[in-house]
C-alpha cells in the first residue's frame, strides 16, 4: 500500500509511519468539573486526549460533536481550534499551559470549572514532523481509538505519569497509539492504495530521506533505483530542480539542526554523526544552508527556549 505525494514521492504504510516523528514535553491532566471545559486555538501541532474517567464533549475539530467516555483516545491532527467540555454549553477558556507548550517532566493537574467531578483527561501537545516536511492532505483530521481498539492499560498510564521521565514515556506511548489509530482508521485502506507506480526519482528521494547518513554518491543512488549514473543525474535534476547530492546535504542539515536544538552533542560529534569527516567542512556547509554557524544556531535556540519561540532554520536550496 502506498501514499502518493503531490511531488510524486510515495510511501508504504510502514515507511510513512517510520518517518513520522512526534516530540513533546508538554503533558498534563485536566480534571473537568460539571461546569468545566477548555479550548485550544488553531495550531500546527497534534493534540492528544485520553479519557481516563467520566465523559466529555469534543467540538470544533470535526463536522459535529464527538462524545467521549472513559477509555477513548482522540488525536487532533488538523490543527483546528477545538474545545473539550464536560457537557455541551459550558463556557471555556484557553488552557494556556497546553496552548503554549510548557515543558514538564511530570504532568501537572489542572482543575477546571465547578461542581462535581465529571471527567479526567490526559492531555498532550505534540510537535510533529511529517514525511516530506508538510502535513499530507490525505491524512484524516482526527484519529480515534475506542477501548476495544487499543491495548493500553489506563491504570498503567496514570502510574507512568507520576514518575520522573513521564513526559518522554508518554510521548513514545502516543507514537504507538498514533500508529494503531491510523491503521484502524476506515480511510486507511483508501489512503494507502495499492500502487504499481515506480518512479525511480521518487524512490531515490525516499532513500535519501529514510537513510540520510548513508555515504551516498550519485552512482550509488543510481544503482539503487536501477538507472545509469548519467541518465539518473539528468532526470533527477530535471524533475526535482536540484542535484541528488544537494538533496542529500539538505536532509543531513535538517538533522544537524535538530541535533543542535535537542541534544548536548558537541559540534564535532554532530558533524561525524551526519557523515562529515571534517568539522570545518560541516560548519561551512551548515552556514550556507542556514545563514549562521552551528554554534550561533545553538546559542539562538538556548536564548529563545525560555519564551517558546524558535529561530528560523529553513534550509536554503543547495545547488
Amino acid at each position: 500500500m502506498a501514499l502518493i505525494q503531490p511531488d510524486g514521492t510515495f510511501w508504504s504504510l510502514s515507511e510513512f509511519l517510520n518517518l513520522v516523528e512526534l516530540r513533546s514535553q508538554c503533558w498534563c491532566f485536566a480534571d473537568l468539573r460539571s461546569s468545566g471545559g477548555f479550548r485550544i486555538p488553531h495550531n500546527d501541532v497534534v493534540l492528544f486526549y485520553a479519557m481516563l474517567e467520566g465523559t466529555a464533549k469534543l467540538t470544533g475539530a470535526s463536522s459535529g460533536t464527538i462524545s467521549l467516555s472513559a477509555g477513548d483516545i482522540v488525536m487532533i491532527l488538523s490543527g483546528d481550534a477545538h474545545a473539550l467540555r464536560s457537557q455541551r454549553g459550558n463556557s471555556t477558556k484557553v488552557l494556556e499551559f497546553l496552548h503554549n507548550g510548557e515543558y514538564v517532566d511530570i504532568p501537572p493537574t489542572f482543575a477546571l470549572g465547578r461542581g462535581r467531578a465529571a471527567a479526567r483527561v490526559l492531555c498532550g501537545r505534540l510537535k510533529v514532523r511529517w514525511p516530506g516536511g508538510q502535513h499530507p492532505k490525505a491524512i484524516p483530521p482526527i484519529l480515534r481509538l475506542e477501548p476495544s481498539d487499543n491495548a493500553v492499560n489506563f491504570q498503567v498510564i496514570q502510574r507512568t505519569a507520576k514518575k520522573n521521565g513521564a513526559a518522554s514515556a508518554l510521548t513514545r506511548l502516543a507514537m504507538l497509539l498514533f500508529i494503531l489509530a491510523l491503521r484502524e482508521h476506515p480511510e486507511c485502506e483508501r489512503i494507502f492504495n495499492d500502487s504499481t507506480l515506480h518512479n525511480p526519482i521518487a524512490r531515490a528521494r525516499q532513500f535519501i530521506e529514510l537513510h540520510p547518513f548513508v555515504d551516498w554518491t550519485v552512482a550509488r543512488l543510481a544503482r539503487k533505483v536501477g538507472m545509469g549514473r548519467s541518465n539518473f543525474a539528468a532526470r533527477f535534476l530535471s524533475e526535482v530542480g536540484r542535484t541528488p547530492m544537494s538533496c542529500v546535504t539538505e536532509e543531513r542539515m535538517k538533522h544537524a539542526a535538530s541535533f543542535l536544538e535537542q541534544t548536548d552533542l558537541k559540534i564535532a560529534e554532530i558533524s561525524e554523526r551526519i557523515g562529515y569527516r571534517s568539522e570545518a567542512a560541516f560548519s561551512r556547509r551548515f552556514a550556507v544552508c542556514f545563514g549562521v554557524s552551528p554554534g550561533k544556531m545553538r546559542r539562538k535556540w538556548r536564548q529563545t527556549q525560555s519564551d517558546g519561540r524558535a529561530p528560523a532554520r529553513e534550509a536554503r536550496v543547495l545547488q
